[in-house]
């Protein structure tokens, strides 16, 4: 009979080889799957009798939960990516509408077109107010009182005009990044490791929904979102800002973008 140290050992042995086994098992979608069969989100589980891995739907379906194979699953997101990978000229084609759309932004702008035109109207008052003092029509105190309002007024206009300003020159950096992402989506899928392929997943897909055992639509973040609304040809259908996937030919490879990139704009989605 052995020890009863050596058995405790031994039990503390293999549970720890299933934690292990449990924990090399990576997905690339946790977090960002949902059931449409069963119309909920996702958890992610191995297996680990079976060797095989889910995504597990959170509701059930007639009393039992919808389990889609983690593996059939991943596999088809290169397809997905490729889809909605853009061709240079095309990037240069997005990047000319954005310039426009921003141009076109900043003219509707109703807040920014107020405070701009009320800090025109400052600036002829304050010239006003010095041709006044200058004539002598008012007095000094007068004069120092109006134009204290006045600068206080104008540093606050001027903090609102610059605020909007440095929101639409944020939103246009992280277009410009992901416009030029969007020219390598398939290179930096097919040639990245695991951490690469799940921080392009994190960066790209809002959400992933499955049905019957596919992908059946996908929804991207805002950048790629609107980018993929302007993609032509390609096989990808917006229906509001998801994307129902289609798959299309294999576009030629293109230089890798850097993990960095990627970070950045991950981070700021």
């Amino acid at each position: 009979m052995k020890p009863l140290f050596l058995e405790s050992r031994e039990v503390l042995k293999e549970h720890d080889k299933h934690r292990q086994h449990t924990r090399r098992h990576k997905y690339l979608l946790k977090g960002l799957v949902h059931s449409l069969d069963a119309d909920s989100s996702c958890w992610a589980e191995t297996n680990p009798k079976k060797n095989i891995s889910y995504y597990r739907s959170r509701a059930k379906v007639n009393g039992s939960q919808v389990y889609y194979n983690a593996s059939n699953i991943d596999s088809q997101l290169l397809d997905i990516v490729r889809d909605i990978t853009i061709s240079d000229g095309l990037k240069q084609e997005l990047r000319n509408d954005l310039q426009n759309w921003f141009n076109d932004e900043g003219k509707s702008n109703d807040e920014l077109k107020q405070a701009e035109a009320r800090l025109a109207k400052l600036r002829r008052m304050e010239k006003n107010l010095q041709q006044l003092m200058l004539e002598e029509e008012i007095t000094l105190a007068d004069f120092k009182e109006h134009r204290i309002k006045i600068e206080a007024e104008r540093a606050r206009l001027q903090n609102i005009v610059d605020a909007i300003k440095q929101r639409q020159h944020l939103i246009k950096a992280d277009f410009e990044v992901a416009l030029q992402l969007a020219t390598e989506l398939d290179f930096l899928f097919e040639k990245g490791n695991f951490d690469e392929k799940r921080l392009l997943c994190e960066t790209v897909f809002k959400r992933v929904y499955l049905k019957e055992g596919k992908v059946s639509e996908v929804e991207l973040n805002a950048p790629f979102g609107l980018i993929a609304s302007k993609t032509k040809g390609s096989g990808t259908v917006l229906n509001g800002c998801r994307a129902w996937i289609r798959t299309r030919a294999r576009g030629s490879k293109v230089p890798r973008a850097t993990t960095t990139q990627l970070g950045i704009l991950s981070h700021k989605l």
